[in-house]
């Protein structure tokens, strides 16, 4: 049988798909279609298991990530949604947190929210902190609430957040039980539910997300599934989710909240996969495809992870300009870099790239897409780094002259520049705002990005690597083989995972273990149930414990990990001693003398993590093994170079720069200075001659 992982992202879409009875992978590509990111995927999907002599009828997994979430939130096409609250806090996703997120900028502003205050209705109930009811909820005034939301605004779509229902949802669930009895087609997101945690915004802002988003997400699945299942296909699907694991279809279609992340994660785990296959553990993960360029830190071969973030911001690289969510999700940076990030000139004469971007549609002018903004391909392609007759597998003809004419026109002329330079200009600033964002994100994670090792995947990142290695003073750069699809190679390696949260607010010194082993093992059930309507094997789930703390009256909380221990055997002293671990290590110095509580009680279950070994099955390759041709370096000039191709290299090969490395999918950059060496698994590490 095959399984095929299927990762959409804003130029291409990747696929990998693995015989798993020899072990055999194919990796291709194929043009992202934005008006229907489906119709693309299957596209795709049904060329490649045809090229490959097998039917739809026999993928027995398929896994699929996805931006459709988060691009649903940037470009504001959910559904009309509404918002139920306790009386007196319908203005809370306007409120917000009363803090700046740029204190210097007095135009501040925040994105609209999804639910205008037209739509945000009152109802009079209350709980208290401990989740006893002050004032029961009044079903009538509950009734004309709903009423009025879904017969006179037309909602398709309801996000209920009452005051204090992670204590208690017997509130919520009443209204589900209403909505659900007499308005069948309206879907429903109960803040208990999607994020029952403490904090009143984020929890409200994080559930009308949701809603707005899955009537989306029904759509769209229910499409895939259906075009899927008339093809022949029997098998499993899986979505990808932000905290690097995968869950069934049903789960994804009543909480995308938790695919925001989708196809990023799969990239990270991809590239921990790629630096295992070497014994490297301390990696900078850097992925540049046609919209963004992503980098995580990994230390120590660990995941960074976040549970609260914001989306679709005013400004795009500002945190805490969006919306807010708590959802576990992969930590890393973005940045607007991409091969179709556009080039400008700005109101005072300098060269910008990006953040804006070509995408799929109409793409980069050389795509011959009714293109006309010069874009960073563009830029690769006049430097002499694209082979214009052997691009996309030689299924796509660059269009050279057109792109000159352009550049020239936009870029080259206005700055008194020849055509070549001022594409060095924009394959250099993007590579400069590549390694500042990451060089800031390291630091802000108290790593040294000098002491890593870049793994540079999607289909733009390795012919950047080098330059941006170069800026940071990072002198090891692994190029994997399948480098330009490397995102769908770590959703094949995902595991089945749910994770989950709830607030249980008390000091260390008034808990006891009953308490803990009560709170874990609700969420372990939770947890549980997903994964075994997922298929999993109970027995083969592995639990993770981990708790949120602070000294009391402390404004923020630490996620302190509770490391190998079954759900019976935490106790407060546990509890305590990792607390104070995990606070030396964040802040170097000990814990105070101060009373510490628990917030919040998380599990995370998941299944074992596979393996890293992949089987690539080799391309024919029709042109000459090594050629040459002129490509163009600033310190160099005009230069010629040896042009290789990937899939013919014998490993044990050293090949010196400057010189490409073209492959069906990516092209490896070796700047001059740089070896890179060909390993057994057909990855390549590119290593600095020169100290930096």
């Amino acid at each position: 049988m095959y399984s095929m992982g299927i990762d959409i992202g804003g130029t291409f879409t990747d696929f990998t798909l693995v015989n798993e009875s020899t072990g055999t992978v194919v990796l291709d590509k194929e043009l992202s279609t934005p008006e229907n990111p489906a119709i693309g995927a299957l596209r795709g999907a049904r060329r490649i298991v045809s090229e490959n002599g097998i039917d739809i009828s026999d993928l027995e997994t398929i896994i699929h990530g996805t931006t459709l979430v988060s691009n649903t939130i940037i470009e504001r096409t959910g559904a009309k949604t509404g918002l139920l609250t306790t009386d007196g806090t319908r203005d809370v996703l306007e409120i917000r947190r009363g803090w700046r997120y740029d204190i210097d900028d007095w135009q501040i502003s925040y994105p609209t929210p999804l639910v205008p205050r037209d739509r945000r209705l009152e109802v009079s109930e209350r709980l208290d902190s401990e989740g006893e009811i002050v004032e029961p909820l009044d079903v009538g005034e509950l009734e004309r609430a709903v009423d009025a939301l879904v017969e006179d605004h037309g909602v398709d779509a309801l996000a209920v957040a009452f005051l204090h229902s992670y204590a208690n949802a017997e509130h919520e669930q009443a209204v589900r039980e209403h909505i659900q009895t007499n308005y069948p087609s309206v879907s429903v997101s109960l803040s208990s539910e999607v994020a029952g945690i403490i904090r009143e915004y984020e929890r409200t802002s994080t559930t009308v997300i949701n809603a707005y988003t899955v009537p989306i997400m029904n759509e769209y699945l229910g499409y895939l599934q259906d075009e899927l299942n008339a093809d022949g296909f029997t098998g499993e699907l899986y979505m990808m989710t932000s905290n690097g694991g995968i869950l069934d279809v049903e789960t994804a279609k009543t909480e995308p909240i938790r695919l925001v992340g989708s196809g990023p994660a799969a990239g990270v785990l991809a590239s921990r996969l790629f630096g295992r296959q070497h014994d490297r553990q301390q990696l900078f993960t850097f992925d540049m495809g046609g919209t963004t360029a992503k980098g995580a830190v990994i230390e120590d071969g660990t995941v960074p992870m976040i549970y609260r973030t914001d989306v679709a911001r005013e400004h795009r690289f500002k945190e805490g300009s969006g919306y807010d969510l708590v959802s576990p999700m992969i930590e890393l940076t973005e940045i607007g870099a991409g091969g179709g990030s556009i080039a400008t000139i700005n109101d005072v004469g300098l060269m910008e790239v990006g953040p804006q971007s070509a995408g799929a549609d109409p793409g980069p002018i050389c795509y011959d897409h009714d293109g006309e903004r010069p874009t960073v391909t563009d830029a690769l392609l006049l430097l002499g780094y694209l082979d214009p007759k052997n691009f996309f597998s030689g299924r796509m003809d660059l269009a050279v002259k057109q792109t000159e004419a352009i550049f020239e026109e936009e870029l080259a002329d206005p700055l008194e520049l020849s055509i070549t330079e001022a594409a060095w200009s924009v394959f250099e600033i993007v590579c400069e705002n590549m390694a500042t964002a990451f060089r800031q994100h390291a630091s802000s994670k108290g790593a040294d990005p000098r002491t890593q090792t870049i793994v540079a995947t999607g289909g733009a990142g390795p012919a950047h690597a080098y330059r941006v290695a170069e800026k940071i003073g990072i002198s090891e750069i692994i190029c994997p083989h399948g480098a330009g699809v490397a995102s769908s190679i770590g959703l094949m390696k995902a595991p089945r995972s749910y994770e989950t949260a709830s607030t249980s607010r008390g000091t260390l010194d008034s808990l006891d273990s009953d308490e803990f082993e009560a709170e874990f093992t609700a969420l372990y059930e939770e947890a549980r149930e997903v994964l075994i309507r997922a298929g999993c094997d109970e027995g083969n789930l592995i639990s993770r414990l981990s708790l949120d703390m602070r000294h009391v009256d402390q404004g923020q909380e630490l996620k302190v990990e509770l490391p190998d221990v079954k759900l019976d055997v935490v106790t407060p002293s546990l509890a305590r001693e990792q607390f104070e671990a995990t606070y030396r290590d964040r802040f170097d110095r000990d814990s105070l003398d101060h009373p510490i509580e628990v917030m919040t009680y998380r599990v995370d279950l998941r299944e074992p993590e596979a393996g890293t070994s992949f089987s690539h099955q080799s391309s024919d390759i029709v042109n000459e093994t090594i050629n040459e041709r002129d490509i163009y370096i600033s310190e160099t000039g005009t230069t010629n170079a040896t042009v290789h191709q990937w899939d013919t290299l014998d490993p044990g090969t050293a090949v010196s720069g400057p010189a490409v490395v073209e492959a069906a999918h990516t092209t490896v950059v070796v700047g001059p200075e740089w070896t890179a060496a060909v390993e057994e698994n057909m990855n390549i590490i590119m290593t600095h001659e020169v100290e930096s």
